[in-house]
Formats: C-alpha cells, structure tokens, sequence
C-alpha cells in the first residue's frame, strides 16, 4: 500500500510550483529507490512508494497516461492486471462499482490533461487533497501536509470529531484546507473544470434491499468466501490475527476451509478471557498460535505491534509465510455484521425516527462530550459536532432512520479503524486483507430488518448456518450483544480495569506539547496543567480529560 502524492496544476510552473515538488520529492527520497515512482511532466510530478507487500506491480505508466494504487487488488487477484483494465476502460465509474476492499486509485491523462483520483467505496484509504493558488496537492498521507511548506490552520470542529468520536466527519481533517475525500467519491481535476466531484457508489440503493434472511445469509456466505479466494491468490501458507472474538476467527476459518496453512498472532493481557477463546479455537483447529502479552492493549494498534513483533524481529518463520508482510486482519466484523455501535436507546429514537434523539443516545453511548475544564469554547463545538451529524445524515435521508444509523456507522465510524494504522503503514511496512470491508460481503447485513442485524443477531446465526465449527469454542462476547452459551471464567477485555495511569514521562512529555503548541488556541493551559499536577499526587483520576486533551495536539 504506503503512500501517492502528488502536485498537478495546468498553467506554466513557476519557482513557487517547482520548490512544492523538490519538498514532495525530498520527502519520497527517504525511501528505498526501488521502491519509489516518479513521474513528471508540464504540469507537475506524481509520486508513489510501495513496499511491495503484494508482490504485483502497481504503477503503470505509458505515453499517454500514468495509473496507479495503493491496497487490496480491485477486480481480480492481481493487481497488475486490474490497472491495465482500469487504463483501457471507457467508463471508468462503471469499473470502480466492481472494485472491493481497501484501495486508492490515481490516474493522469497527458493528453487529455485531466487528473483522476478514486477511493474505495467505504472511504478507508481516502486522499486528502489541498487547493492552492493554481494547482491541487494531493496525498494518500495526511502526515505529508505537515512536511510542506505550506501554513496549516487547525480546524477546530475536525479535532473536536477527532477527540470524542475517533473519526472525522464529513470531508474534515484536522487542517482547514486539506479536504478529505467522501467514500466511493471520484474526484476530477482540470483546467476548465478545476476539482468535479462525482459519486460513483450508491450506498443508499444497497440499503433498500429488502431481502429474507435465508437469502441474505446464503449470499453473504458466497460473497465471503468469494473475497476470501481473490485474496489468497496462490499463497500456500498465510500470516494472520486471532483473538478472542469472532471476527478474526471468521477469517481464520475460512482460510483453513480453502486449504492454506496459517500462522497467527494474538496480542493480549495474561489470563484475559481474549487470550483464553484465542487458545481453545487455536487447540481445537490444530492452530499455529504465537501469543504476546501485553500490558496495554490500546497503546499500539495490531498493525504496528505486528510490524514490530514479526518484520523487524526478522521472525524464524518470515521466509515460510508465501507474502510474509500481508496479514488478514478481522477489522470492520463487528461494525458492519454486529452492528455493535447500534445500541438499545439509539435503536428506540430510530424507531421514533426522532435524529435529535438518536445523536444525543450515539454522544452518550460514545461517551462524546468535550471536558469544559480543559477545551475553550466546549459548548459551541459540542454544538457544532451535533449540526455536523446532522449533516452527515443528510445523504441518507431517503432511508428510514433505523437503516439511515446502519449506514451512518459504516461509513463514519470505520474511518476510526484504519487512519492510525494508514498513518504509521511506512514505519511498520504491513499490509492487511480485511474482507469485512468488501462491499459485496456489507450489503447483505444491510439488506435484512436492522432488529435482525443488531447485537450480531445476523451475524450467529450466518454462523451456526455456515460456519459452525467456529462456534465449539467459546468466544469474546460484547457487553449487550448475544452471549456466548459456553461459559469462561476469565475476564473479558471489557470488565479488566485499567489501573495504569499515564506515567510521569509520558505525562510530562504531553503537558510540554501542549504549552508549545501554538497552531490552536483550544486548550486551557492553566487548568490543563491544574490537572496534571491532581493526577501526579493522586488527588484526583483526571486520565479521560487529559487523554481528550492529548488527541486534540497529536495533530
């Protein structure tokens, strides 16, 4: 996957123009050369960098055009070939509502002089673009912004998203001229036009589906292991994630039913419940199961700690996994099937098809409210995260209100999923197969009644048809949801308390970036301080306010 960025604009470059690129180019210039693409002509230079996890070429470049991408393949199991059709079709839409998966495309036509950028249909590898004077900055990397020689402004209402909900609305991202492109959203840069728009995925046809649920669970069945099998290609033994849950099981079994040999990791706390489920289903499927414990299992996300733990380590079993720096990953399971953020009080103000009601359920249940002691101004933005709800529930208004919030939550909150990891992908150089992101696999969980979907209703029962040997060993359930009939004694990750406070370095460390940071003007610094000093004595737990301060600055 790693990174395409790019300057384009359609008049005579200037200095101004030529110093944007030499900063793009210095940027590209720490990584491997063979790893890295150039190309340039009149009217700028786009770059890419790719590790080459896949083992497929992805950059395609001939007299009249240059094509490329970045992620899962798009039509068939190589990647290689999806650009060479890409390139040669006459409606480029049309192709796109085939692709799947996690993936960014990027195409530029000479001669017609026109700029064509793409993401995947739920948005999870957008491109961030920032207009200047004359010409379009674009990038894969909101990160690489920040490496330019251009002023960024915060954007208060976009760090506000950031630190409640854990995802941007809208097209926001933290710096108000870098705009975030909308899923399943072409965007289309030339002379005349300058940046068109164009939605190429109707999410909202897919969800007024009405299908029985033998249909859908037949469907999604097919759908799965369709996706399943385009992914593997012709690997014989594959890395993986198993932890104690159902989705990364999924996964787990059907890789093993189509015949490959796996080797998974699972990272968590000893004697967790997690661990435990992991372990059953590991014995029960003759699983080859690697565990590392951990202390904290949010401080890094299962990306990184796989990167560390199996590419940097130069792990004894690397050279036996057939694409050794491709993992499958369960994300997106328990949002898209379980529909886990679908809670009772939300599911009762949809019903009544009250919004008001539901956004103010969604704030409680995401405990979404900014701390008055430590963010200026936290009334008005708590007021315009709310109008920006609303907003996001505008294009789905011709659906009722119970499907609108399904929706709503697969393509906002899976944002939160994959952005840090996208960030980092350079440093931990893995790629990962999400099949649960295929919108093939989501439209059947999102063509059945939502009281069928919510707290993963559909999901069991697609598994007690399908798949019931995932179903022997016990499983992490969520709180609320259906629970698993096979009783552990263990604690599940949701009953462990985090006693762990933050420690003095890393309190320290945060309290000096804030008193420096001077691209907004939106934490208290005197009460912050005020709290840092009631956490270091002990006189007050002040870790929730101080970590909503701490995602406010990490941009």
């Amino acid at each position: 996957m790693a990174v395409i960025a790019g300057y384009i604009q359609f008049n005579t470059l200037s200095k101004k123009e030529l110093h944007y690129i030499n900063q793009l180019a210095t940027v590209f210039n720490q990584y491997r050369k063979a790893d890295v693409h150039r190309y340039d002509c009149d009217n700028g230079a786009i770059f890419q960098y790719d590790f080459d996890a896949y083992q497929q070429a992805s950059w395609l470049q001939t007299e009249s055009q240059i094509a490329t991408l970045i992620g899962h393949p798009l039509l068939t199991s190589s990647r290689s070939d999806d650009l060479q059709t890409m390139a040669k079709t006459t409606s480029l839409s049309t192709c796109l509502q085939q692709c799947e998966g996690v993936f960014s495309f990027c195409q530029f036509n000479s001669q017609l002089g026109t700029l064509v950028l793409a993401t995947d249909p739920l948005g999870l590898k957008p491109f961030y673009t920032l207009k200047t004077e004359c010409g379009l900055f674009f990038s894969t990397n909101l990160n690489l912004f920040k490496q330019l020689s251009i002023k960024l402004e915060s954007d208060a209402e976009a760090l506000t998203e950031l630190a409640v909900l854990g995802y941007p609305l809208l097209d926001h991202t933290p710096y108000k001229k870098v705009k975030c492109s909308y899923p399943g959203e072409i965007l289309r840069f030339d002379a005349l036009h300058g940046v068109i728009k164009q939605k190429y995925f109707d999410w909202v046809m897919l969800a007024k589906q009405d299908m029985p649920i033998p249909d859908a669970i037949a469907g999604v069945t097919q759908a799965f292991q369709s996706v399943v099998s385009k992914a593997i290609y012709t690997d014989k033994k594959v890395l993986s994630t198993l932890s104690g849950g159902l989705d990364s099981r999924l996964i787990n079994c059907e890789l093993l039913r189509q015949g490959v040999q796996l080797k998974s990791f699972n990272f968590s706390k000893s004697d967790s419940q997690d661990l435990y489920c992991a372990k059953q289903y590991a014995s029960q499927n003759a699983l080859e199961l690697e565990v590392i414990q951990v202390h904290d299992t949010q401080k890094l996300s299962v990306e990184q700690r796989l990167g560390k733990h199996w590419r940097k380590a130069k792990h004894n079993d690397y050279k036996t996994v057939s694409r050794p720096q491709i993992s499958w990953s369960g994300n997106g399971g328990s949002v898209g099937l379980g529909a886990v953020f679908y809670g009772d009080n939300i599911y009762a103000a949809a019903k009544e098809n009250d919004l008001d009601k539901l956004i103010q359920a969604y704030l409680e249940q995401q405990y979404a409210y900014l701390p008055k002691s430590v963010v200026h101004n936290a009334n008005q933005l708590q007021q315009k995260l709310i109008d920006n709800l609303k907003l996001s529930f505008k294009p789905l208004a011709e659906l009722p209100l119970v499907k609108a919030f399904q929706l709503f939550l697969l393509l906002n909150d899976q944002h939160h999923h994959l952005s840090i990891p996208n960030e980092k992908v350079c440093e931990f150089k893995m790629e990962f197969f999400h099949p649960f992101y295929s919108w093939k696999v989501l439209q059947y969980p999102l063509a059945v009644p939502v009281e069928y979907v919510r707290r993963h209703g559909f999901y069991q029962r697609w598994l007690k048809t399908s798949y019931p040997r995932a179903m022997l060993a016990p499983w992490q359930a969520y709180p609320g949801h259906i629970p698993c009939p096979i009783k552990v004694d263990y604690q599940s990750q949701w009953q462990l308390s985090n006693k762990n406070l933050m420690r003095f370095n890393e309190l320290f460390k945060l309290w000096y970036e804030i008193m420096r940071f001077d691209r907004h003007q939106l934490i208290k610094r005197s009460h912050f301080t005020a709290l840092c000093l009631l956490q270091l004595t002990h006189l007050k737990n002040a870790q929730s306010n101080i970590r909503i301060a701490q995602r406010f600055c990490q941009w």
